[in-house]
């Protein structure tokens, strides 16, 4: 069977592609992955549901890793401004992440309400932004991308890649997954609207 445009260059197009930390295979995909990109604040306010930048609303904010954007969207969501400016103030996506779990005012049902699409927005921005990156998501055709992250049944589906498979019927939410899935049509899109007509049938 011929490939079509959405199937990668290898023989595992058909199977989960599973990936973790950052400096491990696929890491690119893993929130800790060190690629800056540039997100407007209007847009943040927009997913939180509030202006997060009363002096300058209309300004840029630049983050080191999806991580930070990410804790730094969930401070916001709960009007933290110390903790937003502390994940701004850490290159280490670690630091960021502990101090997303200690935003002031947190409540899941609150959060639960835009994680998702504050992901998305993440990564189509990290992604997005860095053509390499980018083009390594594309790649990976139309196959299942999960977190194989054992202790995180939310983001992840709560099992190391040497054990997923066999577990499959168990797997937790995989909304990092989602998102990245969710990316990689949105930049199959872009790329689509953005080629010539004659690029169409070369």
């Amino acid at each position: 069977m011929p490939k079509t445009s959405n199937q990668p260059e290898n023989s595992q197009s058909d199977k989960p592609l599973f990936f973790y930390m950052p400096d491990a295979e696929w890491g690119e995909f893993c929130q800790w992955y060190k690629s800056d990109f540039t997100v407007s604040k209007a847009e943040i306010s927009a997913l939180v549901g509030h202006i997060v930048d009363e002096a300058d609303p209309d300004g840029t904010v630049i983050f080191n890793c999806a991580e930070q954007f990410i804790m730094y969207c969930k401070a916001a969501r709960f009007h933290d401004a110390s903790t937003q400016a502390g994940v701004l103030a850490t290159s280490s996506p670690k630091e960021q992440k502990t101090l997303g779990r200690n935003v002031t005012g947190f409540t899941n049902e609150s959060w639960d309400q835009i994680k998702s699409p504050v992901a998305e927005t993440g990564n189509k921005a990290k992604l997005g932004q860095n053509t390499r990156l980018g083009r390594k998501l594309i790649s990976t055709g139309d196959r299942l991308l999960c977190e194989a992250a054992s202790k995180d049944r939310v983001w992840g589906i709560g099992y190391t890649a040497k054990h997923a498979l066999s577990h499959r019927q168990h797997w937790g939410e995989n909304r990092l997954g989602k998102a990245l899935m969710a990316t990689r049509e949105h930049l199959r899109s872009e790329e689509a609207r953005n080629k010539k007509p004659w690029e169409h049938y070369e």
